[in-house]
């Protein structure tokens, strides 16, 4: 018995867990090591990301260890808010965090999508499934193509990923974020794990539109199209902004007009908006209201006079 006690005690006080390489001594030596390199390369980045975090993605993927996004992408986690598991993450990405863009990420080699494509039972998992087994019946067609398992599934993570960009696409805060300022702009991407490739897919948001605008008219773009110049968005902007403010058919108070608009920094400057409304008012300064088409009118022409002194200038 006393041997035996000695002989516990000796393994207990062992360092072998020390050289244990899946031990969580590994891990903390690996962040002093990460830290470290950091530091050297970019001695504020800890200080400067603990005050608030402002990321250009939202990175949608998979769980998979061997799709890392930030290694992957070469992007350093503050530009990546990673990975989502329920609508209020992209709220807070879309609303809070006014993310640029919005990336869904799938890879070859899905054990789900083999897994949804065989039809196999797996548990509680099979909740997760359920739609890419929605995409596999809807493509069952073009699926049904292709001579081997290994094509089939390839496709499948194509389609999947296409497929769940437009369902974030179809979220209407998003929508509305998307019709107002142009972002988040959504990208559906591909993974290989073999070669290590990262590609775009081809989403065809515009047919989506198309087809589906006006049904019960849950999508937020003006004449059916989602807008792509700067005057674009803000004649949407100054639309809504007036929508239930009019104090006459198509006029809209100076004051009020000139409050709003400066909120909307994303699309407007002070002076921009100060500019137009005393270009607008010129001939009668004493009206308190401006014409709401005289006033999508300047920022549209306003574009046109900068594309003229661009085309004009010459470099000497």
């Amino acid at each position: 018995m006393g041997d035996a006690r000695g002989a516990l005690k000796h393994d207990h006080s062992s360092s072998c867990i020390d050289h244990d390489p899946n031990s969580l001594q590994r891990l903390f030596a690996n962040n002093r090591k990460w830290r470290d390199q950091v530091l050297q390369k970019d001695p504020e980045f800890f200080e400067r990301t603990a005050k608030a975090q402002a990321p250009r993605y939202l990175w949608i993927g998979c769980s998979d260890s061997r799709v890392p996004a930030e290694e992957i992408t070469g992007l350093n986690p503050a530009r990546l808010s990673n990975d989502i598991n329920s609508l209020s993450v992209v709220q807070f990405s879309v609303e809070k965090l006014k993310v640029k863009d919005i990336i869904v990420c799938g890879h070859y080699g899905c054990g789900g999508v083999t897994a949804a494509l065989k039809n196999a039972q797996i548990g509680l998992l099979d909740n997760w499934l359920r739609n890419i087994r929605d995409v596999c019946r809807t493509h069952k067609d073009e699926l049904s193509r292709y001579k081997t398992d290994e094509e089939r599934e390839r496709r499948l993570v194509e389609l999947n990923i296409q497929e769940q960009c437009l369902n974030i696409f179809k979220i209407n805060m998003v929508q509305r974020r998307m019709g107002l300022y142009g972002a988040p702009r959504i990208h559906g991407m591909v993974y290989d794990i073999r070669s290590g490739i990262l590609k775009e897919l081809e989403v065809d948001y515009h047919g989506y539109i198309a087809k589906h605008m006006g049904v019960f008219n849950l999508h937020n773009f003006r004449d059916g199209k989602i807008p792509s110049t700067r005057p674009e968005f803000q004649r949407n902007m100054i639309l809504n902004l007036v929508e239930d403010h009019e104090e006459e058919p198509g006029t809209v108070s100076a004051r009020y007009i000139s409050r709003v608009l400066k909120r909307e920094t994303e699309l407007f400057t002070e002076e921009e908006v100060d500019t137009a409304i005393k270009a607008i008012q010129a001939k009668n300064p004493q009206n308190p209201f401006v014409e709401v088409n005289s006033l999508v009118s300047y920022f549209t022409a306003m574009r046109l006079r900068r594309s003229c002194i661009s085309t004009n200038t010459t470099v000497i």
